[in-house]
């Protein structure tokens, strides 16, 4: 803590005093709090300023320990001196079929360096961006304290230090009166919503148009964007909404800030990421997926069997499969109109799908469910 004068107040204060000696004459302190506190000037003897020196110096290394717990994101942020200098991701490695928790430094801009990692059990982890694999060293020792040292992540050091503050990586999504906070999950050199989205407006603000599920006709005759209208409450808040492919197609922009919706190249890599399987991206939660469906959700996708909405079909396969909307979108001849690519997993599947041109993707009219990825 360092301590000023501040002559300003004194001298306002003296010249009050030589004014008028009476004991009556104070000086009030009015704090943002709404208090005011009132002392008299024949009491004070001096005034002083304490500015909080309490942030860790700029040039001290950040120390911290791994946390074992990722509830409320599979991704977290390493914070000293006013900036992000880690990034600690609970994530899937395809090259060694594991989820393992991963400290990587990051650049000035907050940016982590994939190719700096190294595991809680000491193990090195360098990422090919290009080629979206990581080579994985051998394990040593499990981590204790952790120190971010020059960018690079050291396992001890022989100096000065001071405590990072570790606060989990999620996505505040505001618009308008609505507020959504979504967890993010690491799969490859991707990062992604580990939630579906459950906004009912667009990123500006303005409203999505809702319909139930029985309107049949309603939702045929739309062609704008629309959400299908959640009847449960905690559904939603669990599994998100299905929209329209005109809220992916239309002008304005359905992803939180910072965030787009994917191609289906960005898709397919997720799929490779994640070795194909459904049951790695499938959630393991109760629920979830019908009887005997469930995953192990390795990746920590988190995917639940939001089923989909069709005007031939309603409401369909609830429990038994999810789709995902791609930003992908081409005519096709079957379908007379647009159409967009799809990420579809199942419950007895064994390999996820991603449409192509070839297989054909789905109409405008159907009902997904939405992840978005980082920019």
């Amino acid at each position: 803590m360092k301590k000023f004068i501040l002559p300003s107040i004194l001298m306002l204060a003296t010249a009050a005093y030589a004014q008028n000696q009476s004991p009556a004459y104070s000086l009030t302190v009015h704090l943002k709090s709404g208090e005011s506190v009132e002392y008299k000037l024949t009491d004070i003897d001096r005034m002083t300023f304490e500015a909080n020196d309490d942030k860790p110096q700029e040039n001290s290394v950040a120390a911290f320990s791994i946390p074992t717990s990722f509830t409320d994101s599979y991704v977290k942020k390493v914070m000293h001196g006013g900036k992000q200098v880690a990034e600690i991701a609970r994530e899937y490695i395809r090259s060694i079929n594991k989820q393992v928790t991963v400290v990587y430094p990051c650049d000035e801009n907050g940016k982590a360096d994939l190719t700096k990692g190294i595991t809680a059990n000491g193990a090195p982890v360098e990422w090919d961006t290009d080629a979206n694999t990581a080579t994985v060293g051998d394990e040593g020792n499990a981590l204790g304290t952790v120190y971010v040292v020059d960018g690079a992540i050291a396992t001890a050091y022989d100096g000065a230090t001071s405590e990072a503050t570790i606060t989990d990586d999620v996505i505040v999504d505001q618009r308008g009166l609505e507020r959504n906070t979504y967890a993010i999950v690491k799969i490859g050199t991707q990062y992604w919503m580990a939630e579906n989205l459950r906004a009912t407006c667009y990123a500006d603000g303005s409203s999505i148009t809702k319909i139930s599920a029985t309107e049949t006709d309603a939702w045929k005759n739309n062609t704008s964007g629309a959400y299908l209208e959640g009847a449960d409450p905690e559904w939603v808040k669990a599994a998100g909404l299905l929209y329209n492919g005109y809220c992916v197609t239309g002008e304005k922009s359905l992803a939180p800030q910072g965030w787009e919706i994917p191609t289906q190249e960005q898709l397919s890599k997720l799929r490779t990421a994640g070795n194909l399987a459904t049951t790695n991206f499938k959630s393991a939660e109760e629920m979830a997926w019908g009887d005997g469906m469930t995953g192990n959700n390795i990746t920590g996708f988190s995917a639940i069997a939001t089923g989909y909405y069709s005007t031939s079909t309603g409401l369909a396969s609830e429990l038994t499969e999810t789709y995902f909307w791609s930003a992908t979108k081409y005519y096709d001849a079957l379908e007379r109109g647009d159409v967009l690519d799809y990420f579809r997993i199942t419950g007895t599947g064994k390999n996820v799908v991603v449409s192509s041109s070839m297989l054909g993707g789905h109409g405008l009219r159907f009902g997904h469910a939405i992840r978005c990825i980082r920019k």
